[in-house]
């Protein structure tokens, strides 16, 4: 009689993996962004405040704001068609993750040759990602896991704890993506003190990671990845 393996009940663990990659780019980049572009490229609802406190106290970032949720808004839309295709998950997120990468790639190399209106075309083109890249990994179904992730996470984290009743089911995958956004923030700061064009594009290479991690094969780690679920 032939064995069948038993179902796993957990999560797939290479989306956990790219999502936890992912969180510590966003970190990354919503750092370089806020600190040398003035506005988030991914976080909206901190643009949101920006903007109206930039207008209440009569300061002159709003054009900016405005820009990054119009940019983040039509990449949003491109990301919904393309979560859309009639393929497997893992191959929707990944390849939408390296066309991610490639953008903010592009966006590393503007700022690096500084031509007329750099920064804008940099943050236009980082939001844009940002809304396709919010898509994909809403398209993961991860609980507590789409980005930006900090507040629900943490409230998860809180909430299905032993302290609160809970049965603390996923609080080390919950754990790993509030430490992921954090170091992602650190590293952002200290690396585009020096360069702004290489914290981009480290933040590029990250993310080219994640989006490997869905699409390879054979390799040695993604098959061990590959035997076990997440809770």
């Amino acid at each position: 009689m032939e064995h069948t393996p038993p179902i796993q009940k957990g999560h797939d663990a290479r989306l956990v993996v790219a999502i936890i990659l992912v969180t510590m780019a966003m970190g990354m980049l919503d750092a370089i962004s806020l600190l040398h572009l003035k506005m988030f490229a991914g976080y909206m609802t901190a643009s949101i405040i920006l903007i109206a406190v930039n207008i209440a106290t009569s300061q002159a970032i709003v054009l900016s704001g405005l820009e990054a949720i119009a940019c983040f808004y039509s990449g949003a839309v491109l990301g919904g068609r393309l979560v859309r295709r009639r393929r497997h998950q893992r191959l929707i997120i990944g390849d939408m993750l390296l066309g991610v990468a490639s953008l903010i790639a592009l966006a590393a190399w503007i700022w690096s040759a500084a031509p007329p209106g750099a920064p804008y075309i940099t943050l236009g083109l980082l939001a844009f990602a940002m809304g396709v890249q919010t898509s994909a990994t809403r398209h993961a179904s991860l609980p507590d896991m789409t980005l930006p992730a900090a507040t629900v996470v943490l409230h998860g984290l809180a909430h299905n704890s032993s302290v609160a009743g809970g049965d603390n089911r996923g609080s080390w995958r919950r754990a790993a993506a509030i430490g992921a956004l954090f170091l992602g923030a650190v590293m952002g700061t200290l690396i585009s003190a020096h360069s702004v064009a290489q914290g981009i594009a480290l933040t590029a290479f990250i993310i080219m990671m994640a989006g490997t991690v869905l699409l390879v094969g054979r390799l040695p780690l993604v098959v061990r990845l590959d035997r076990i679920s997440i809770p």
